[in-house]
């Protein structure tokens, strides 16, 4: 599990995980800001600016322990 943040002006706060899906590993991202209407749950596309969510596009914050 790794915090990550989306590039776009609001920086919105995400975690990744990796997970083993149809024969592949695939990331998976839960929205990790609190004030958030989707805290928790998983997202595809940023909650702030709508882009869709890539592990490339992304940047590493700190490891959650």
């Amino acid at each position: 599990m790794v915090t990550l943040r989306c590039p776009c002006e609001q920086s919105h706060e995400l975690w990744g995980e990796l997970w083993w899906a149809g024969g592949q590993y695939q990331w998976v991202f839960y929205d990790d800001l609190k004030t958030s209407e989707t805290y928790s749950e998983q997202v595809s596309y940023c909650p702030e600016c709508g882009r869709e969510l890539e592990r490339k596009t992304l940047r590493s914050v700190k490891p959650l322990h």
